[in-house]
């Protein structure tokens, strides 16, 4: 059985053009991120596609090292709170792991469509917040920045040679374990 191509060619590219979506593009990618499967259905994901008048404001909140990401035209804010699903025994917050299929599904359906969307953990939750009216019970757990793809001379030396190396990901045996846990 093969991968789905989705899968295999996704990456987190950096190097994106400015063009602006269509909004019926957009729509696709937040639907496809709203069929996420959740917990008892609770469907605890707040997402905020962020490409007007407040994406000035939002793209303040970005760290230096993502500073590449203030060319698109797009900014996928991913914010939820634990109490908008299945709080399990062990502090199993489940909102958190449904928030992150919401997005995965988003970031699918973006490499469907040719887009480049990649992900986040750079920036100032505070500030990404404020920008895009949070509440304050809610975390601003990830950012996804979306777009076309552009020009990689645009990108600094560091982040060229990331764009341009093969991709890099750790052996399956590292990771992934069949019946019991095995050290590596």
């Amino acid at each position: 059985m093969d991968l789905l191509p989705e899968l295999v060619a996704r990456r987190a590219f950096r190097s994106m053009a400015p063009d602006a979506l269509a909004e019926t593009q957009v729509n696709r990618l937040l639907e496809a991120a709203t069929l996420a499967p959740s917990c008892s259905n609770n469907q605890p994901w707040r997402i905020i596609a962020v490409a007007g008048e407040t994406l000035p404001a939002l793209r303040e909140a970005l760290t230096e090292s993502n500073k590449w990401a203030t060319r698109a035209p797009l900014i996928v804010v991913f914010a939820t709170k634990p109490s908008l699903d299945c709080r399990l025994d062990a502090g199993r917050d489940y909102a958190y792991f449904d928030l992150g299929q919401a997005a995965m599904a988003l970031q699918l359906q973006a490499t469907r469509e040719g887009l480049y969307a990649h992900p986040i953990a750079g920036y100032s939750p505070a500030r990404a917040a404020k920008a895009v009216g949070l509440p304050e019970d809610f975390v601003a757990l990830a950012l996804v920045i979306i777009g076309k793809p552009g020009d990689s001379g645009l990108l600094n030396e560091s982040q060229l040679e990331r764009e341009k190396s093969p991709r890099q990901r750790k052996p399956i045996g590292e990771v992934a374990f069949r019946d019991r846990w095995q050290q590596v």
